[in-house]
């Protein structure tokens, strides 16, 4: 371990501080516009042939204020992207420094609410809103907006501001692309062309709804709505569970609940998996619905909400029949058995951690000395990045990489930088990682651990 930590040290000081100005286009990829290329939905980082565009650090908006994410102060906070060579390697000149290293425009793009992917020849990107409020000239960076921009930096097109913090973005890939909004309790439609068009509500008065992990073709959508009034006179609470047919934007409600609560927690791999509250307790099961809601409903936790206590902090897919889940600073493999019940209790990783992302087989999880991957079939632990300081919930594959966002073991501020993990090597237990960012010149002072 200490090896790989002196490798990655003298990598990261060799970096110092480069700033890349962006006074002429930068070179287009050659892709065809009418190409779909998309690499990453949610995240910060989409993979565009040679090219990898990036957040170079991740900024938590709550710390912004005043005239942070303006051209004029966003610099190594900015978009950025790099050249890989023909390999897929990133290089480097003779003195250890990055080539090929550009920023794309000065905007935030990696932070609490990042969505990057490509269409044609455009790149999409969510930013902090820098629009103060008109009724109190307050500044709002808990609201994100949506940019459009060319790959090679030039045309800048602000599409829109989320007008809560709920906002959520999905692109779907039909023949004609467009992307899936939730805002304002509305679920919208924009279709992603030239010319961009006006936004089309699909529903209104939703109380939540659930986009897969990642980006794809999506005919259903489920959503949850406030029980009616003479629910409420009769005596009963929770809420409805409902399903968006994309294909003929056609609504059916899936029962009235009985003081049933549900609280979506994701729709993956034709299966909707939810947190259910009745009486005080929950449960969090999946249904694949092909039944009706609760008919074919299975059982993945027996530990859940009770009395507003969530033993459960993380829960998250792998596929149609297996799930995994937190619990008491450990991370559980629930399987489906026979019947509606689950085999829960499966200690998957036997210490603090926390999940970070599923791919395939695997489960990649973080603790306070790196990131790692477990396969759920085999349980064999294989080592990403002896990396500390990873933030939480910064994950993203594109390709044979896993990109992450970490401190350096220099930092004297609380920056989150951008690197990147070969997979490959971490199957033949030599983990290779780098940072792929332009660094602060202050974080390169102070003693590696």
């Amino acid at each position: 371990m200490k090896k790989t930590l002196s490798i990655i040290t003298v990598f990261v000081l060799s970096l110092c501080f480069i700033l890349v100005g962006c006074s002429k286009p930068l070179k287009m990829p050659t892709g065809k516009e009418d190409v779909l290329q998309v690499a990453s939905n949610g995240g910060s980082v989409v993979s565009v042939e040679e090219y990898v565009y990036f957040a170079n650090t991740f900024v938590d908006y709550t710390t912004l204020s005043g005239n942070d994410n303006t051209k004029k102060t966003t610099k190594h906070n900015a978009l950025y992207r790099i050249k890989t060579n023909e390999y897929g390697y990133v290089t480097k000149d003779e003195d250890g420094k990055l080539e090929n290293l550009e920023r794309v425009y000065s905007k935030i793009a990696g932070f609490n609410n990042s969505n990057m992917f490509v269409v044609g020849n455009y790149l999409y990107f969510t930013s902090p809103n820098t629009h103060k409020e008109q009724k109190t000239g307050n500044d709002r960076f808990d609201l994100t907006t949506l940019f459009r921009i060319k790959l090679d930096g030039t045309g800048l097109k602000e599409i829109l501001t989320t007008k809560t913090t709920q906002g959520k973005f999905y692109l779907v890939t039909e023949e004609n692309p467009y992307l899936l909004i939730f805002d304002d309790n509305k679920i919208s439609k924009l279709q992603i062309k030239e010319k961009l068009p006006n936004v089309e509500i699909l529903v209104s008065d939703v109380l939540d709804v659930v986009f897969p992990k990642q980006y794809g073709q999506l005919n259903l959508l489920y959503y949850t709505t406030d029980i009616s009034e003479d629910d409420k006179d009769a005596g009963l609470t929770g809420n409805y569970l409902n399903e968006l047919n994309l294909l003929t934007n056609q609504t059916r409600s899936l029962g009235k609940p009985l003081s049933q609560t549900i609280t979506l927690v994701s729709y993956e791999n034709g299966v909707l998996y939810y947190k259910l509250l009745q009486n005080g307790i929950a449960l969090y099961y999946g249904d694949d619905l092909t039944l009706g809601f609760g008919a074919n409903q299975v059982q993945y936790t027996i530990l859940g909400e009770v009395d507003g206590e969530d033993s459960v902090s993380q829960f998250t897919p792998i596929n149609s029949d297996n799930v995994v889940y937190k619990a008491e600073s450990k991370i559980y493999l629930s399987t489906k058995a026979e019947g509606n019940v689950a085999n829960y209790d499966i200690v998957l990783v036997n210490e603090d951690a926390n999940i970070e992302y599923v791919e395939g087989d695997y489960v990649y999880y973080t603790t306070t000395n790196g990131l790692y991957r477990i396969s759920y079939r085999d349980r064999v632990v294989q080592t990403i990045a002896e990396q500390k300081n990873i933030k939480q919930g910064s994950c993203d594959i594109a390709g044979e990489y896993v990109y992450f966002y970490a401190k350096l073991d220099t930092n004297t501020t609380e920056t989150y930088y951008a690197f990147r993990a070969n997979l490959k090597t971490a199957e033949i237990n030599n983990p290779k990682y780098e940072c792929i960012a332009t660094i602060l010149a202050e974080d390169l002072t102070g003693e590696a651990e």
